[in-house]
């Protein structure tokens, strides 16, 4: 692993590409079948979506939620959709996990066949 390296004032106001490899490694490597680059996308994929499920779902609620709290002369209560958004997320999570488990299964058994 390489050192960390603290950029300067002067050399982050640069439109210079940063040079460590670090990051990128991961990508850079060969992938020798359809399978593994499978696998890598969904590795990266996957965990997007309940993410994204959970701030999406989460910003809609609360801004639900203040509005009746505000129309009702009441304080907001942002428990409420965050608990929503979190069960939301946590199904999202399950349904990602089918998923990746299923296609790693159905790539598994085509390479036996």
């Amino acid at each position: 692993m390489e050192p960390i390296h603290i950029l300067t004032p002067e050399q982050a106001s640069t439109d210079q590409a940063l040079t460590s490899p670090e990051p990128l490694a991961y990508w850079h490597t060969p992938v020798s079948s359809k399978e593994q680059q499978v696998g890598r996308f969904l590795k990266v994929l996957l965990p997007a979506i309940p993410v994204i499920a959970f701030s999406i779902d989460f910003l809609y609620g609360y801004i639900m939620q203040a509005s009746a709290d505000m129309a009702e002369n009441r304080p907001i209560d942002e428990v409420r959709p965050f608990i929503g958004a979190l069960l939301l997320a946590t199904v999202m999570s399950l349904l990602c996990i089918f998923i990746y488990h299923g296609v790693l299964k159905i790539i598994d058994e085509a390479r036996h066949d």
